[in-house]
């Protein structure tokens, strides 16, 4: 197996690309200890691959998270894929990667003043998995080279500043504290974040004003995602669908039923 063999794998599994880089070098930080800065512990690893799944949005007065039922659907598919690679005897670790310094290293994706990175002609609106790979004779995996071109879009533009609730994004750049989504892996959130929040598990409002993404026309959610997130279901504790499809490890200890309550005790909990 090789590249172009891997991409056609990937996109048979609903990936719209593999990009090929070279293996992360960068210095360890301590605070995120999940993510693999660099192949001190894996020396065999001579590939990151970023893969990459687009997604459409709903439109911005909907509470579903698009964002994260793509990536589940993006996880499962990695899983597969993985295993696609080891049955063919390809060695392959899927691994948490530093996917935007690289992305924007090695000029796969442009960074956006929002911290995140664009990817024409998908804007932001994609998602990410990522392993290492190693490489041999039988499976000759190899970095390639990109050009996303350079722009100086963000610096002329001051959208997601101006739309951020939190007030995160300033001219001294982002400031991941501030933001919202920082304080949502937990169980309960601060009031401020409740008091704030548009739709569940995370925050797409930078995204739904980003000029990078505005040919991207949102879509409304199918009739099976609009049942497992029905407000009043999940207030009464009935989460099991909106769960598969988003992804148990994130939505553990109740946190869907204590936003739906709080949709609904905020503001009626409207779509």
């Amino acid at each position: 197996m090789d590249n172009s063999e891997l991409k056609i794998i990937a996109k048979e599994l609903g990936f719209a690309e593999a990009y090929l880089l070279p293996p992360p070098d960068l210095a360890r930080v301590e605070s995120e200890p999940s993510i693999i800065w660099n192949t001190e512990e894996h020396p065999w690893a001579k590939v990151s691959c970023l893969l990459v799944m687009p997604y459409s949005p709903y439109p911005a007065d909907c509470r579903i998270p698009a964002y994260y039922i793509a990536s589940n659907r993006s996880y499962r598919a990695s899983v597969e894929l993985a295993k696609r690679l080891e049955a063919a005897g390809a060695r392959c670790l899927r691994a948490e990667l530093p996917i935007k310094q690289l992305a924007v290293r090695y000029r796969a994706a442009s960074p956006c003043r929002s911290s995140l990175i664009s990817i024409p002609p998908y804007g932001t609106r994609v998602v990410f998995q990522s392993m290492l790979l190693g490489s041999s004779p039988e499976h000759p995996f190899s970095p390639e080279e990109y050009s996303v071109a350079e722009d100086d879009m963000c610096a002329s533009c001051r959208a997601c500043e101006a739309a951020c609730p939190a007030h995160a994004i300033s001219g001294d750049g982002y400031d991941v504290k501030k933001c919202m989504r920082y304080y949502m892996d937990g169980a309960d959130y601060p009031d401020w974040v409740y008091g704030i929040q548009r739709t569940h598990l995370g925050c797409e409002i930078c995204q739904q004003v980003c000029p990078r993404n505005a040919h991207i026309k949102p879509t409304e959610p199918p009739e099976e995602v609009v049942r497992a997130f029905d407000v009043e279901s999940l207030a009464a504790g009935d989460t099991k669908p909106a769960r598969l499809l988003v992804g148990k490890n994130i939505t553990g200890r109740g946190k869907l039923q204590k936003e739906a309550l709080n949709f609904l005790k905020r503001d009626g909990g409207v779509r």
